[in-house]
């Protein structure tokens, strides 16, 4: 069975001009000059808004106008996926719908965060999304943000009644459960791919399609480099590409995210601020190790 979901696509952050921390502009410029920095990097596609690009910290009007100028910045060289959760279904079908309007027709919808659902909500969460949008629908599991797991189950039951949802991206740290999906789904046209660059290789050796990267935002060329090998079965060459990066997965981490991969994209000469508070700058420690990491990874950015 073909996937219609697969390869390597960055959880772009989202430039922000100086600011006082709560009202800083979006850069436009800057994100137009990272876009560009990726594709060079040969992404497959690129999601805007989503986690890494702190979308919570954005009014839905905010990220309506982002998403367009990326769009028309992008020019139909890649495909445009859209961060446009909501823990509240009514607001997740609104805003998918706004995106639409303007022609993305890709939605990552993450769980529904803080309000923590039975799994029975998280089915009808979605399958409410799911039968009022014409979009494809790429579930997002991230237990670690949303304090709720979706099941493997759940996930299954989704991928076999709605034709429109496509994947998921699993972040869930869970082996098992990612492989019991795989296998629940492998008859059908739906996609698991990684949400965690340290699991990026594991999870296409197990039939995994590829992988929303944060750190394809800093290293594209190597990080898309392990989805491609791994996804043509060249696992040893993958696995020496992906041992290179293990550092950068770590330092990218170390604070919470995206501060350490703003500080990252700032090294490499691409303005995209400080993140809006409650997120902040990261420390000098931390800017010692992504230092170090860069100057190790010989990146010159733009």
């Amino acid at each position: 069975m073909s996937k219609i979901f697969s390869g390597c696509y960055p959880a772009l952050v989202t430039p922000l001009s100086d600011g006082d921390g709560l009202t800083s502009p979006v850069n436009q410029e800057a994100m137009n000059k990272l876009i560009d920095y990726v594709l060079k990097g040969g992404v497959d596609g690129i999601l805007v808004a989503g986690c890494t690009g702190h979308a919570t910290s954005m009014t839905w009007d905010e990220q309506t106008v982002l998403m367009k100028n990326c769009l028309e910045h992008v020019n139909s060289k890649t495909k445009v996926i859209a961060g446009d959760g909501s823990n509240c279904t009514r607001e997740a079908i609104n805003a998918a719908k706004k995106i639409e309007d303007i022609g993305i027709t890709t939605h990552l919808q993450i769980s529904p965060y803080q309000n923590k659902p039975m799994q029975e909500g998280l089915y009808q969460h979605y399958a409410q999304i799911a039968s009022k949008i014409d979009g494809d629908i790429i579930l997002y599991n991230v237990p670690g943000r949303t304090a709720k797991n979706i099941e493997a189950e759940t996930t299954i039951r989704l991928a076999k009644e709605f034709s429109n949802i496509i994947a998921i991206k699993e972040a869930s740290g869970d082996m098992a459960q990612i492989k019991k999906i795989i296998e629940g789904t492998q008859d059908l046209d739906f996609s698991v791919v990684s949400g965690d660059d340290n699991m990026n290789l594991d999870i296409i050796k197990a039939g995994g399609t590829g992988g929303i990267s944060v750190a394809a935002n800093i290293d594209p060329r190597r990080t898309c480099a392990v989805v491609r090998l791994a996804r043509e079965g060249k696992y040893d060459e993958a696995h020496a590409v992906d041992m290179k990066l293990k550092e950068l997965y770590r330092v990218l981490f170390i604070e919470t995210n995206p501060q350490p991969t703003h500080y990252a994209l700032r090294k490499l000469g691409i303005p995209v601020g400080v993140p809006r508070l409650p997120l902040i700058d990261v420390t000098d420690d931390t800017k010692e190790q992504i230092d170090k990491v860069i100057s190790d990874l010989n990146l010159k950015g733009e």
